[in-house]
């Protein structure tokens, strides 16, 4: 297997950093300079995020590398903390459920479903614990960092390896089924998006730009399509990596690379029906007629399903270092780097709410039943819904 590098500082609420401190790292150019974060003007805060309660999220994410986000299943909000403590809380009433210790160091989220939550740890172990109770199931051993928080669904559980491999593991005893392997470019961003799980079949975007999608039951690759293509001189300049988890929305799948391009394909031999010029690593969302995505200087753009066009797009929030938007009541939920969690109208990107939580979100934020869910890197959990 080819050996590759990371630029692990990817911090994906901080591309332009990222784009400097690579220019660094591979010593080709002089550093590009810092951006400073757009100022924030006032708003009329019409719907500012409320808080219905908060918790502890088991342990802060000061290292920006990590990104454990909650995870739900059927009234229950899981959460885990760098160090492997998982707890287990009624999503109504915050009540804690369970505790659990993992012995292993966590960097990414997990995934819940079929009676299992499942997390992965930096030396390449999977571990499944019971929702109800928190005990261990399974623990085996992929032989590569996870580097993005596993799927589980229809009888397996789908595992992303920092080596560029992907697992499929038997939902109820841990066994490996099958195992596919894309070779990574030799610089890649730490990070890679989740997999999409189908009856039939599983998708996932790669590092060297591409979507491919896999039969569920043997892994077979069903056909593979480059959404952008790298270009340039140097490894920093051909980096397209597809961090950011595709969206799948009437038999369309929708996925962005870094410095490269947002693609339409369709779900029946992948054939391209638009793109467009973008950059993106962050969670994408998806409503209506209309993605919902920031690129990676931080305008969050609308952009047409249908035809790749843009609805509209919001700068204001520039350079703040934004999570992925989340659609929360009809409207679209973003948090910076400063601690600020903003609000956008859906029809035009209009700020129209705003808190200060004091402390970055992790990405994703997620919305479950109505609120909104989602940890901060000073270890809290908090649910939250639109006034």
């Amino acid at each position: 297997m080819a050996m590759h590098s990371m630029i692990t500082p990817a911090n994906r609420w901080a591309l332009p950093l990222v784009a400097g401190l690579a220019v660094v790292l591979v010593g080709c150019s002089a550093p590009r300079e810092l951006v400073k974060p757009t100022p924030l003007e006032e708003i009329d805060n019409e719907h500012p995020p409320k808080v219905a309660w908060d918790a502890s999220s088991g342990g802060d994410q000061d290292n920006q590398l990590t990104a454990i986000a909650p995870i739900d299943d059927e009234g229950r909000v899981f959460v885990a903390g760098p160090d492997g403590d998982v707890l287990a809380y009624d999503l109504e009433s915050g009540e804690r459920l369970w505790s659990a210790e993992l012995d292993a160091d966590l960097s990414v989220g997990g995934g819940a479903g079929e009676g299992v939550v499942v997390f992965g740890s930096e030396d390449g172990r999977v571990f499944a614990l019971d929702v109800d109770s928190g005990e261990r199931r399974w623990d085996t051993s992929i032989r590569s960092s996870v580097d993005a928080a596993p799927s589980v669904g229809f009888g397996d559980v789908a595992v992303r390896g920092r080596d560029g491999t992907l697992h499929v593991l038997d939902v109820e005893s841990g066994e490996v089924r099958w195992r596919q392997s894309k070779n990574p470019p030799s610089l890649t961003l730490q990070g890679q998006g989740r997999v999409l799980m189908f009856p039939d079949a599983l998708a996932a975007g790669f590092d060297d730009g591409s979507l491919a999608v896999f039969a569920r039951e043997d892994g077979r690759e069903l056909w593979s399509q480059e959404i952008a293509l790298p270009t340039g001189r140097t490894d920093v300049d051909r980096m397209v990596d597809v961090d950011a988890t595709p969206v799948f929305a009437d038999g369309v799948f929708y996925a962005a690379t870094y410095q490269g391009k947002l693609a339409a394909l369709a779900a029946q031999g992948g054939r391209e029906l638009w793109s467009r010029d973008f950059s993106n690593t962050n969670p994408i969302a998806a409503g209506g007629r209309a993605l919902y995505l920031s690129d990676a200087d931080g305008v969050i753009w609308a952009i047409d399903r249908r035809s790749g066009d843009a609805l509209w797009r919001q700068s204001d929030l520039k350079h703040r270092g934004l999570t992925g938007p989340a659609l929360l009541d009809g409207y679209l939920v973003v948090g910076d780097r400063e601690g600020y969690v903003h609000v956008l109208s859906t029809a035009s990107g209009a700020l129209v709410g705003r808190a200060d939580w004091g402390d970055p979100l992790v990405d994703p934020i997620q919305v479950v039943d109505g609120q909104g869910v989602a940890v901060s890197r000073d270890g809290k959990l908090r649910v939250f819904t639109l006034d």
